[in-house]
């Protein structure tokens, strides 16, 4: 009987040798090991100098009431640089447009770019419009297109995509209310914001902070 205690007495102080040591290694396996550290997203520093508004008639634009009618347009906006009231026209829109940008330093490394929301039939509709490749994006009912009146002199068209060049400048808007004007149920938001690369985008919605918007009302 005796024999029998001591042979389960030194098979438990095996197993518990064996366990302490199995859990000394794991700790020192912890101490040891570099401790995982969970990745941040980088914090988006907006820098963006520029102050940008809508404007029409050199004044600059709140609201703006129409009543919406098909196959109309809405109006031609200017986007400036600018949030002033009212801007002192010089000999024309080109060289008006051109004091103002050269108040800026680097400005050329920043683009224009618009949002366009409004509900049709009660659902939102939204258009984010980078280049002139959505300007038919809310169909059938309302069309954007992009001016360049900077590089441009006469009678010139709206961009294209096959017209795009590296240098466009997209300083006017035009809003046209092509068919179906009646299943417009909300006021149309028009956004203009400027921004330098796709880091001033998240989810596909600009996040800086040079933007103005104006709300277009159907009156």
């Amino acid at each position: 009987m005796k024999r029998i205690l001591l042979i389960i007495t030194i098979f438990l102080l095996v197993g518990c040798q064996k366990e302490n040591e199995e859990e000394i290694k794991r700790i020192e396996k912890l101490v040891n090991d570099p401790v995982p550290t969970a990745t941040e997203e980088p914090v988006y520093v907006d820098e963006n100098p520029i102050k940008v508004g809508i404007y029409k008639d050199y004044k600059l634009v709140h609201e703006y009431n129409t009543k919406f009618k098909d196959q109309t347009d809405i109006a031609i906006f200017n986007v400036m640089f600018s949030n002033e009231e009212k801007i002192t026209k010089e000999k024309d829109y080109k060289t008006t447009w051109k004091k103002i940008y050269n108040l800026y330093d680097n400005i050329d490394e920043y683009k224009i770019g618009f949002e366009i929301d409004v509900e049709i039939n009660g659902e939102k509709q939204e258009n984010i419009m980078l280049n002139p490749k959505n300007q038919h994006k809310i169909y059938p009912t309302l069309y954007a297109y992009l001016y360049d009146d900077i590089h441009n002199s006469g009678y010139y068209s709206h961009v294209t995509m096959d017209t795009l060049k590296d240098n466009t400048i997209y300083s006017s808007i035009k809003l046209y209310l092509h068919k179906e004007t009646k299943n417009i149920t909300s006021p149309i938001t028009l956004t203009v914001f400027t921004y330098k690369d796709d880091n001033d985008f998240i989810d596909g919605h600009y996040r800086g902070n040079s933007k103005y918007t104006i709300t277009i009302n159907n009156k």
